[in-house]
């Protein structure tokens, strides 16, 4: 075998291993995304360590290992198909011991109280790790800004202020 043969093939295979940081996050950022969408239990569950920790922003959604991950994503996901969170963009900074601190900007399309959509600001801080050549999370913490307060309450006014 010629010699730039050999050098091809084997870049082809050491390619994944030199995925960057970031290329990494994003590429299991999608993987969340698509998971959650097709409504995949399994998928976004394979996404976690076994001692994952999730705080996702509702009360009560919290979660430690696969079986309390499998049931804070089955309840999210509920009975009724709804579209799944959108990645908008994020962050990637690099820690000590292999690990990867994720900052991402999701949206998610809902219904309201009263049937209209609306669309959630999802902020995310998570912790990632490779564990036998995979990207897992090992914390998971999302959170939903709250709407800025009325302009009149802003300014100092109360709305009902003669």
């Amino acid at each position: 075998m010629r010699p730039s043969l050999i050098l091809a093939l084997l870049s082809l295979v050491a390619a994944p291993a030199f995925a960057s940081p970031a290329e990494d996050a994003k590429a299991h950022s999608e993987a969340f995304q698509r998971a959650m969408a097709a409504r995949d239990v399994a998928a976004v569950v394979a996404l976690y360590a076994d001692d994952a920790h999730v705080i996702w922003p509702g009360q009560g959604e919290q979660a430690r290992g696969k079986a309390e991950i499998t049931e804070l994503v089955t309840n999210a996901l509920g009975p009724e198909p709804t579209p799944g969170p959108v990645l908008k963009s994020q962050e990637v900074v690099l820690l000590d011991g292999g690990l990867v601190a994720v900052f991402g900007k999701w949206e998610q399309v809902v219904k309201g109280p009263k049937g209209e959509s609306q669309t959630l600001h999802i902020r995310t801080s998570e912790i990632l790790k490779k564990i036998r050549n995979k990207t897992l999370y090992v914390v998971d913490h999302a959170s939903i800004g709250v709407p800025p307060p009325p302009a009149a309450e802003a300014a100092g006014t109360a709305p009902d202020s003669p």
